[in-house]
């Protein structure tokens, strides 16, 4: 019911009241144009535990920082370890199994249809951050309408709910994640697990860890233009040391992370039994 939507909203508002909420200085989370910005691109999928630690820790500290994106170009491609195969379904001409089974491949769509549909890349991370908080929950049959509404609420974006909500059961939403899979599958190298990071257009291991801890530290080191945010203020004077309690929080969770594989063989069958 809408009363449970908006309960659940209202005791889930702790969850993103430290994220500052800027108006959008771009069209989108992602922007080609990124000039003298530091282009980072996290492939990820919704209900990773390695991948939910890694934005609502590193990430989420990162876009309540003001001007974090006059430094950063930020692109999140929800799908991961998630395999396609074309359907014979004219409406949703792609199938799709995860590897956390199910309500992944739902949380995905979901995600890939907020990002499509709110312009405000700052409320789109904040929505994220608050789908991810919520989407533990891996029963197939769950009220995901409830989430989606709940978080849309919390975020500022309650008009779009019920877009985003169709989205990610139609025709759209099939076409976002299909074009999330073709971004995941050009991946030079392949990805290997998730959460993985690309800056720049390329992947390595120091910069995954460090963003893992901190992208916004790690963004205020190598950004050299002249929107530097006051935020980096404390890493200089810090000598570029990463604050201790969040920072063993994060380091945990470098290694915390979904391979490539695991248990996608067991969702096929999955998938196949509940058809």
């Amino acid at each position: 019911t809408m009363n449970a939507v908006w309960s659940t909203a209202a005791l889930a508002l702790v969850l993103v009241s430290g994220s500052q909420t800027h108006l959008a200085t771009g069209a989108a989370v992602s922007d080609n144009n990124v000039g003298d910005r530091i282009k980072v691109e996290l492939y990820y999928e919704s209900q990773c535990p390695g991948c939910r630690q890694v934005l609502t820790t590193s990430f989420k500290e990162a876009f309540a920082a003001e001007g974090f994106l006059k430094m950063a170009d930020v692109t999140l491609v929800p799908f991961g370890n998630a395999e396609e195969t074309p359907s014979n379904d004219p409406v949703l001409p792609y199938d799709f199994v995860c590897q956390h089974g199910p309500s992944e491949c739902r949380y995905n769509a979901v995600e890939a249809c907020a990002l499509s549909k709110i312009g405000c890349p700052y409320k789109a991370f904040n929505y994220i951050n608050c789908i991810e908080n919520y989407d533990e929950d891996r029963t197939p049959d769950q009220n995901y309408g409830l989430v989606v509404g709940a978080c849309a609420a919390l975020t500022g974006v309650a008009d779009l709910a019920a877009d985003i909500d169709e989205c990610s059961t139609g025709t759209e939403g099939n076409g976002l994640v299909h074009e999330n899979a073709v971004k995941t599958a050009k991946l030079d190298p392949k990805h290997t697990y998730v959460p993985w990071i690309v800056v720049g257009g390329e992947h390595d291991d120091d910069t995954q860890d460090a963003i893992s801890e901190s992208l916004l530290k790690y963004v205020c080191e190598n950004y050299h233009g002249p929107d530097k945010s006051v935020a980096c203020e404390a890493f200089e004077e810090m000598k570029g040391a990463i604050r201790g309690g969040d920072a063993m929080a994060s380091r945990k969770a470098n290694k915390s992370r979904c391979m490539a594989k695991e248990d996608v063989d067991s969702n096929i069958e999955l998938a196949k039994a509940m058809e």
